[in-house]
């Protein structure tokens, strides 16, 4: 099952955090990671809830990009809550809870950013080795 992975990370966030996410996308594709982000994997016509769907079945890692506003998104939550639902016990998929915030017009993540990108980094060096 583990080579059966087509996105290394699906990043899961808020519309209204693209801002924030976006850098935090850039940066793990930089880092040799597939990643899954809406605005690179939704094209117009497409199913919404069948492209999200297809990109949860085939993702090894769900970052769930934590802000005020994602707690008000149902997307955010309801990828997380299918996310978990795939692997409960965290065997072959992780769920990693990433805490975003903005201050004026920088946009902050928190220190667990660079930590995240290394863990996330250790699984594509694990799958081409």
């Amino acid at each position: 099952m583990a080579d059966d992975f087509k996105y290394d990370v699906f990043l899961s966030h808020s519309a209204k955090d693209k801002a924030v996410v976006r850098p935090v996308a850039e940066r793990l594709r930089a880092d040799g990671l597939r990643v899954w982000l809406d605005d690179w994997e939704i094209r117009p016509g497409d199913s919404i809830p069948a492209r999200i769907e297809e990109g949860l079945e085939h993702s090894r890692v769900l970052v769930l990009c934590m802000s005020a506003n994602a707690f008000g998104s149902d997307w955010a939550q309801l990828e997380a809550g299918t996310f978990r639902f795939r692997d409960p016990l965290n065997k072959e998929r992780r769920f990693i809870p990433l805490r975003t915030r903005r201050r004026g017009t920088a946009c902050v993540c928190s220190k667990a950013t660079q930590a995240t990108s290394s863990k996330l980094c250790g699984v594509a060096m694990a799958r081409n080795p």
